[in-house]
């Protein structure tokens, strides 16, 4: 069993039956010895890999990530807000560049500080570097899980005994016809988000998920109507549609609501593209759009300046979209099961509901009970 062989034996033998991953050449003779009932998911940015290993975490299902160094970079906050605060285990696999003969002058300025941030930022860490490394990998990888810890294994390139192919074949340009019919939006919305998400969980059946996004919406969600299967985010902004496709995937006998807004579409656009990717049936994305930032004062989004998100989520291939202000035009979409639910909302938050009393760890522990 060569060195590759070893890294998907561990995981296979600690029950991890998909990995996310992010391409880096360094990891072609790992990737070239994917066990063929070995899931992959191919992600367009590192954060949206650890909330897919996090929803399905929640839908107990266990993953692992595989990336370059550089990726930890923007990992931080996602680190700190889903893995750590909730105390999830989770391996990543990183090729470690600007370590051992590495010819970019970029590459090397990064990978000579990567033990340094992880040191940093409380992430433990382990170096393979030969085959000796990879001794106690088993155990290794099961400790993440059995400890509810984070530990990222930096792999060098000495660890690979020669280079590989690449494990699947060229990309190449075959892109599909898209036509986006969006109409222009300038009426006057009557309900606020605490309004809405009460004309959401009027249709949501009992045995449906619902995940909310950070902030105001998880605050309102909780004082409109705490269940067991709703999951509440309490860090990560721009995080919650991938937790919720993790989630759906996992799960896929509970249809999964994720609820959301303008400002996280916006800051993190490349959440529309994983949803058309993915694509799970059991998957719908409400989109709460009040043209403003309202967990942080109602400052305005794009989409006070006539930037038009189902037209968005049209372009970036998601089958079915609805956009309504009106309360019987979101129930009937919501009953469809649309993906896309772009439902307008006046500006405002609620200040009397109580904050959310729960921790996050107990959070994670009533909805992974609730979803057994």
């Amino acid at each position: 069993m060569n060195n590759s062989q070893r890294i998907w034996s561990a995981l296979q033998t600690n029950d991890v039956d998909a990995v996310t991953y992010l391409p880096c050449n360094k990891m072609n003779a790992l990737m070239s010895h994917k066990p063929a009932e070995m899931t992959v998911l191919d992600i367009t940015k590192e954060s949206g890999g650890l909330g897919l290993c996090f929803g399905r975490s929640l839908g107990h299902k266990r993953s692992a990530m595989m990336i370059q160094n550089t990726g930890l970079g923007n990992l931080i906050t996602e680190l700190y807000t889903m893995q750590k605060l909730y105390e999830v285990g989770l391996p990543i696999f990183v090729s470690w560049r600007g370590y051992y003969q590495e010819p970019i002058e970029a590459q090397i300025i990064f990978g000579s500080k990567v033990e340094d941030l992880l040191n940093a930022i409380d992430v433990e860490y382990q170096i393979l570097s030969n085959m000796e490394d990879l001794d106690n990998i088993n155990a290794e990888v099961a400790s993440c899980f059995a400890d509810n810890k984070v530990k990222v294994f930096l792999m060098s390139p000495e660890l690979w005994e020669q280079n590989s192919a690449d494990y699947h074949n060229f990309g190449a340009p075959r892109i599909n016809a898209v036509q986006a019919e969006a109409p222009a939006y300038s009426g006057q919305p009557s309900v606020t988000r605490l309004g809405a998400i009460g004309q959401i969980m009027d249709v949501v059946e009992d045995h449906d998920i619902v995940l909310s996004q950070i902030g105001f919406p998880s605050k309102e969600l909780y004082n409109t109507k705490d269940r067991e299967t709703n999951f509440y985010m309490l860090g990560a902004l721009g995080s919650a549609v991938a937790v919720g496709l993790g989630l759906a995937m996992a799960q896929p006998e509970r249809h999964v609501y994720v609820i959301d807004g303008d400002g996280s579409m916006f800051f993190n656009p490349n959440q529309m593209y994983d949803i058309a990717s993915f694509n799970p049936s059991n998957f719908t994305l409400v989109c709460l759009d009040n043209g403003s930032w309202g967990s942080t004062g109602n400052q305005p989004t794009l989409s006070s300046k006539g930037y038009n998100l189902t037209a968005f989520a049209q372009s970036a291939a998601i089958e079915s979209t609805a956009m309504t202000d009106q309360v019987d035009e979101l129930h009937k979409g919501l009953q469809g099961k649309v993906r896309f639910m772009h439902y307008f909302i006046e500006a405002g938050n609620d200040k009397v509901g109580a904050e959310i009393p729960l921790k996050a760890v107990a959070i994670k522990q009533r909805f992974m009970n609730a979803v057994t």
